[in-house]
């Protein structure tokens, strides 16, 4: 059931289109104001640089994202519009992807979506293989 809801949310929204939009939408989600630079961006999400760019274009292209410089800093003020409708599909993708088993549907959903599963796919870890996690800051 969660892989059919994904991928319906998925073609409702049509703004998403891999991994890196997915993540930095939950970041903001969770983070709907945020003073940052790119760079502490793509390292907070776990991606590059110009991944993160133009994820961020898309979001303030499609309205999701607002962004103000500070002529003082190279940090930017991010801020994210949940707010309206946005066609209803916004807010149960933000729910269904903040779950584990609801992110993986939300990945396949976007790989079949692009048909390009190397971008949109669930990096897999070998088996017996222990899970490495990196801390921030």
């Amino acid at each position: 059931m969660k892989r059919e809801q994904a991928r319906q949310l998925v073609e409702r929204g049509g703004v998403l289109r891999n991994r890196c939009d997915l993540d930095l939408l939950l970041f903001f989600a969770r983070h709907p104001y945020a003073l940052l630079t790119s760079d502490q961006l793509a390292a907070f999400i776990g991606e590059d640089v110009q991944s993160v760019g133009d994820s961020l274009d898309l979001f303030l292209n499609a309205g999701l994202l607002k962004r103000s410089q500070n002529p003082n800093s190279s940090a930017r003020l991010y801020a994210f519009s949940a707010g309206g409708d946005h066609g209803g599909w916004l807010t149960p993708l933000i729910e269904l992807a903040s779950s584990r088993d609801g992110r993986l549907a939300v990945l396949e959903a976007l790989a079949q979506q692009t048909g390009d599963r190397a971008q949109g796919s669930v990096r897999r870890r070998a088996p017996n293989r222990p899970l490495r996690i990196h801390k921030i800051g």
